[in-house]
């Protein structure tokens, strides 16, 4: 009987302790897009590695791959990550990170290399750490 009691006792514990350590490894991290623009827009985040580029080079990735395609009007997307943002602002080589607006419209009229090129982009923001806290993590555009 006590050998049963213990391995009950066991199994709630093991039980428990993994649905709180799920619990953490889910855990997001969000900065949001608020769109209050007529048009869909799209969004880059700069955060370098296979991402792209990185403040203070400004110019934009070689691909589209990881820009955000169509934020509807009046709507707001969340950007999010697994990884708290003072830990993602610590690895960049300034305390700033750029987020690229675009008029979805453009992303879909004309190639890549051109919006590249040409720096089709309706509007830049250059953000530090402090910058999102006092935003409470939210972007606005316009």
């Amino acid at each position: 009987m006590k050998a049963m009691i213990k391995i009950f006792i066991f199994i709630i514990l093991v039980t428990n302790l993994s649905k709180c350590e799920k619990a953490v490894m889910d855990k997001r991290y969000a900065v949001y897009i608020k769109n209050n623009a007529e048009h869909s827009i799209g969004a880059y985040f700069a955060l370098g590695g296979k991402l792209g580029t990185l403040f203070p080079d400004t110019i934009l990735p070689e691909t589209k791959q990881y820009v955000i395609t169509e934020i509807k009007p009046n709507t707001i997307y969340i950007y999010d990550s697994g990884i708290k943002w003072e830990e993602i602002f610590l690895k960049l080589p300034k305390d700033t990170m750029s987020v690229y607006i675009f008029h979805t419209d453009t992303l879909y009229k004309y190639p890549w290399e051109r919006i590249r090129d040409d720096y089709m982009i309706l509007k830049r923001y250059d953000l530090s750490l402090e910058d999102l806290q006092d935003l409470n993590w939210a972007i606005t555009y316009p």
